[in-house]
């Protein structure tokens, strides 16, 4: 009789190993019969082996484990006991599977990525940053910004190398210099957005001095760090920095650093009450009883309806984490105000003296002491920084973009920070903390309330100033029709000097590096319909934005003359529509053959980031990776899988193999391919306003 599918790979394994059953003996079948034969085969058949490794994967992933766990062999066990198939497919993976894969992989698509980059129409722009794995592997974060060849923004990692000496300004430009040379780039290269390390300067002075340019003139600065420098001032002062490496790595409760927070005011004191609350479990449950019992005794249903919450516990000196524990201080004042009361008087009746009154020798429990306890002026000030760093974070929401929004049929596209909403992002912080000067001036003062303000003012303004050492953030605003010079000349009344120097630095990179460049022929491509403009529900700095558009008036003769400099009658030359456009790099596109080299200028300007926030999602994918039991991992396979999962969702590359993608992203995948572009912003956005592992329901309240 003829030997089935199943029994011949039965019988090509030679002897099994002890304990391991066939699928025969798994499912009691007999294999000379043509019917239960066929069955085999077609359990064997419907095994999938990839989907049986993703699972794999992801319960390794999940649960912290190492990746040799796959190779034991009680677990092999385990699998050939529920499905035979599992060795008779080969679906068990080893410790060298991962690197295998991954290196394969990244070989595979790079040259795929070297054509797209060689493609694209403009400059392309970088961003880089350091960080720490679990593991102790410093690695440096590479993204790079462009144009494709369809003009849509596209944004790719480039490479996490492992910067293994010190972080010198030498050793990382080496770094990003051989990532640069390694994609054929180097005569592409654009303009840079970092932070403001001093290692950064040195850097860029090498990188610019090997690709022949002036360095300063290409550096852009990180907004968000500009950001974090000045709210961290407002609320920990003038020493910010060195109060963060003080508290960093301090054992929590300690008499020590409660000393430390409470020097730094109401916010250090506020901090340390909600320490308290949070890593005590009676404190947590007697607060969330007191506020049950007030939901109870309310007659309004809505009320009653309500969950009690949890304090949110800040992260260190993070400003943004700050707020968020602010606002749900404010939220809980009356019910925390309770809590300290009900506390102390059940402490003083559990250590009655014997005559009946609290004994002499007892200390109050931390949050019960009168100077740990926020005073009505406190609370003041406290919900003062919250107005404040609400601006910081409405202006954060618009300039960090959430890098993944919008779905196209060549991959991902992103809601990108706007280049031309820094300046205005400078000024609309600084009239708000004018303002609060203000108001400051008349405040029964703390030790620390208008001081700073002050200083948070002061680091803005600092950095306001140096905007001028290169032409980024002027180009970027001065070239978007919808603001163009009538912006500088409207909010630079009283400062004609900084618009004339504006003005000449935007001018001399027109004449010296694109009046007279020779382009490639452009061919039409399609443009996709201009999105509506970006709409975060109620935030003060969007306000902002759309009051400072330019209307212009309606247009006359608008002809370019042959011969005609572009950018003289660009500027001179408004179109009535022009106020109301929403997404210049479209508008420039359009534009492409009436002004062929001034588009390029605006295209390379306006695609520039005005964050290092894609570096700081990079590293935040990266640090999932690593874990205790996950150390070996190589500091290369770590960044190649960063820069091919980056691949993928920009659309360069369109097929992965599916051990890369986990069975959960691939159902998120398919829920966010049936949402709208709105709902998609929702979905994309809402990390920004969460604190990890906290549900934060303030919004529903």
């Amino acid at each position: 009789m003829t030997q089935g599918t199943a029994e011949k790979k039965a019988n090509s394994k030679g002897r099994k190993p002890p304990g391991q059953r066939t699928l025969a003996e798994s499912m009691k079948l007999d294999l000379h019969d043509p019917r239960e034969q066929a069955i085999a085969n077609d359990f064997i058949k419907r095994f999938d082996k990839e989907h049986f490794r993703r699972l794999l994967i992801d319960w390794i992933v999940a649960k912290n484990h190492s990746f040799s766990i796959a190779e034991e062999a009680e677990l092999h066990a385990i699998f050939d006991y529920l499905n035979p198939s599992v060795s008779a497919r080969k679906a068990n993976i080893t410790h060298t599977t991962v690197r295998e894969k991954i290196v394969a992989a990244f070989e595979q698509h790079k040259q795929k990525v070297i054509e797209v980059l060689s493609k694209a129409p403009g400059l392309i722009h970088i961003s880089f940053d350091g960080w720490r794995s679990g593991n102790r592997y410093a690695l440096y974060g590479i993204c790079c910004f462009f144009r494709d060849e369809n003009n849509k923004p596209c944004k790719i990692t480039l490479g996490l190398p492992e910067v293994s000496a010190r972080h010198t300004g030498p050793n990382i430009a080496a770094e990003i210099l051989d990532v640069i040379e390694s994609y054929q780039i180097q005569d592409k290269i654009g303009y840079f957005t970092l932070d403001n390390a001093k290692n950064n300067d040195t850097a860029m002075e090498i990188i610019g001095g090997e690709l022949g340019f002036v360095w300063g003139r290409r550096r852009g600065r990180c907004f968000g760090h500009t950001l974090n420098l000045s709210a961290k001032a407002i609320l920990f002062g003038h020493d910010a920095d060195a109060f963060e490496r003080r508290i960093s790595g301090a054992e929590p409760l300690t008499e020590a650093e409660h000393l430390i927070w409470r020097k730094k005011g109401p916010a250090g004191k506020l901090h340390n009450l909600v320490v308290a609350i949070h890593r005590s479990d009676l404190l947590t449950g007697m607060l969330r009883n007191i506020q049950q019992e007030a939901f109870n005794k309310s007659s309004d249903p809505k009320l009653n309806a309500r969950k009690p919450l949890d304090v949110i516990l800040d992260n260190d000196t993070r400003w943004l984490s700050q707020l968020y524990m602010i606002r749900r201080a404010l939220l809980l004042r009356d019910y925390i105000e309770r809590l300290i009361a009900h506390h102390r008087i059940d402490f003083e009746q559990q250590n009655k003296a014997k005559r009946g009154g609290p004994k002499k020798s007892l200390t109050l429990p931390f949050i019960c002491q009168p100077e740990n306890q926020l005073s009505d002026k406190d609370w003041e000030v406290v919900e003062i920084f919250a107005q404040i760093l609400s601006y910081y974070e409405a202006t954060i929401k618009m300039l960090e973009g959430d890098g993944q929004i919008r779905k196209r049929k060549r991959g991902w596209t992103g809601s990108y920070g706007n280049i031309w909403d820094v300046i205005q992002g400078f000024e609309f912080l600084l009239e708000q903390l004018e303002r609060f000067k203000d108001i400051a001036k008349d405040f029964p003062d703390t030790e620390h309330f208008r001081i700073n303000i002050n200083l948070g003012w002061q680091k803005l303004n600092e950095y306001y100033e140096i905007l001028s050492e290169t032409p980024i953030y002027y180009t970027g605003l001065a070239l978007h029709p919808a603001y163009r010079w009538k912006w500088f000349e409207r909010n630079w009344t009283d400062r004609p000097e900084w618009i004339d120097e504006a003005k000449n630095m935007v001018h001399d990179v027109w004449r010296f590096e694109y009046r007279e460049a020779t382009l490639p022929g452009q061919e039409p491509s399609a443009v996709e319909p201009v999105p509506k403009q970006r709409k975060i529900s109620d935030n003060p700095f969007q306000e902002y934005l759309t009051r400072n558009r330019y209307t212009a008036p309606e247009a006359g003769h608008d002809g370019l003359t042959p011969g005609e400099d572009e950018y003289l009658h660009w500027i001179t030359h408004c179109e009535s529509g022009d106020g109301s456009i929403n997404d210049p790099l479209a508008y420039w596109h359009e534009k492409r053959f009436k002004y062929p080299n001034l588009s390029r200028m605006a295209l390379d300007f306006l695609t520039i980031q005005p964050m290092s926030a894609e570096c700081e999602r990079l590293f935040s994918a990266a640090g999932r990776m690593v874990n205790p039991l996950r150390h070996q991992l190589e500091a290369q396979i770590i960044g190649m899988c960063q820069v091919l999962r980056s691949w993928l969702r920009a659309g360069i590359i369109h097929e992965l193999d599916p051990f890369f993608i986990s069975v959960d992203e691939e159902k998120v995948n398919l829920e966010l391919a049936q949402m709208s572009d709105q709902q998609l912003e929702g979905w994309a956005t809402k990390w920004l306003t969460q604190v990890v592992g906290v549900q934060d329901e303030m919004g529903a309240r």
